[in-house]
């Protein structure tokens, strides 16, 4: 079973989507001064993620492993680059809301102080769309663009955060929050070694979902 959700927008609205984001793709791979980058936070509860796991043939029971409770969760508050494949990356243990995004545009701005036009498409989310958000993204010249609502399809970095769960979370057990934190960011401090990875997870073939 697959989840989908529950109220996509109809197939011609993500397929100009696709099409107004391929164009901006284009721009930024043939012009260094121009970025383009996907956002998005991602809410990870310090706590084992199940996955498949390999056993040997014959022997009985189920595979176990050691969990937490669960009740700490650490805040990545990210970007994404497709053509370079460079993350910025926040990482908060607060609830994520307009001032973390304010940080994230910030961080932004300081990593690509030469870029002439900054482009970042994020999703519908409150914080995102707010005053605080969309003034600080006028004074620091990004262009914030929203997703059509209720379309994660289409937010590249939606494939990194699942790619991220994959290394880093599935199956994994840490034994305390400080030990789980330094897993996240040698995950981001060792990046560029995912690299040939991430130019296959992290192209433009979206799938578009049915309205249903």
């Amino acid at each position: 079973m697959k989840l989908l959700p529950g109220k996509a927008q109809d197939v011609k609205t993500q397929k100009d989507f696709v099409s107004f984001m391929e164009a901006l793709y284009e721009c930024a791979k043939n012009n260094e001064k121009e970025v383009l980058l996907y956002g998005d936070p991602m809410h990870q509860i310090h706590n084992v993620e199940t996955d498949y796991a390999w056993q040997e043939i014959g022997r009985a029971g189920t595979k176990e492993i050691s969990s937490n409770t669960g009740r700490r969760r650490l805040n990545i508050i990210g970007a994404i680059n497709p053509v370079t494949f460079e993350p910025t990356i926040l990482l908060e243990e607060e609830n994520c809301n307009a001032d973390s995004i304010v940080r994230l545009l910030e961080a932004i701005k300081k990593q690509y102080i030469n870029a002439e036009t900054i482009c970042l498409i994020v999703d519908n989310a409150r914080y995102q769309k707010g005053k605080v958000a969309q003034s600080k993204a006028e004074e620091l010249g990004i262009d914030l663009v929203y997703l059509p609502a209720y379309s994660p399809n289409l937010n590249l970095i939606e494939r990194l955060w699942k790619f991220f769960k994959k290394k880093v979370m599935k199956n994994k057990y840490y034994e305390d929050f400080e030990t789980f934190r330094k897993a996240v960011e040698l995950f981001f401090e060792n990046f560029s070694q995912y690299k040939d990875q991430l130019i296959k997870l992290l192209n433009f073939k979206f799938g578009i979902i049915k309205a249903r």
